[in-house]
């Protein structure tokens, strides 16, 4: 999983994806992260374009009127020329329906309600996929948790730490169901903002894959 940000651009489109999905509500985060992955998507198809493409041009292909001006024509095009694989665009178009769904819904909507449908997604990409970002998201978000609070101070002893050890910070950790709770529910959303930066990641990584072949051919 790791080596799947090791090209710049995906280690970019991981910061951006966290930076700005985890500021925006749950609903905003779907939206977005959807948005997000289109975006790739069209740089991907634009990075094929000769290079004396004119800017008239490629509006003309890339606006909502194109043959690449949506979403689902943009996957479809991927399948079909075999850009991208099957399963990666199965996922894609399934988040997909679920944006559309959420942007014509005033119904609330929160990730953590909506999880089996999201882990169904992301489990669409073959590679066991779901587990794997579940895993990722609880990882960091309880090191990150334990971290935070090996670090903070005794409000008392001044120059004392708050835990002497790791596992007292543990202990404490077990012993607070509120905390647990706080952290079950970034821990959701974390998994779902990491799910997008894979995909992201797997466009990027397809993206360089063919315009090596390509190179290779000339």
């Amino acid at each position: 999983m790791v080596s799947l940000f090791e090209h710049q651009d995906s280690q970019e489109f991981l910061e951006c994806a966290y930076s700005l999905l985890m500021a925006e509500a749950d609903r905003g985060c779907v939206l977005l992260g959807v948005s997000m992955l289109d975006e790739e998507l069209t740089t991907m198809f634009k990075s094929r374009l000769p290079e004396d493409t004119s800017n008239t041009r490629k509006k003309a292909i890339f606006d909502g009127k194109g043959a690449f001006g949506t979403l689902s024509s943009k996957l479809d095009i991927a399948f079909v020329c075999q850009v991208l694989p099957e399963d990666l665009v199965n996922c894609m178009h399934r988040l997909r329906k679920l944006r559309n769904d959420l942007a014509h819904q005033a119904s609330p909507f929160t990730i953590q309600e909506n999880l089996e449908t999201i882990f169904e997604i992301f489990d669409k990409v073959s590679g066991n996929l779901a587990a794997r970002i579940a895993h990722m998201s609880g990882e960091f978000v309880y090191q990150t948790f334990l971290q935070k609070i090996m670090d903070a101070n005794h409000p008392l002893d001044e120059g004392k730490k708050l835990f002497e050890s790791q596992e007292e910070a543990i202990s404490y950790l077990e012993q607070n169901d509120e905390i647990k709770t706080t952290l079950v529910e970034q821990r959701i959303k974390i998994m779902f903002v990491i799910g997008i930066a894979c995909l992201g990641a797997l466009i990027i990584f397809h993206r360089e894959k063919h315009l090596g072949m390509i190179e290779n051919k000339a």
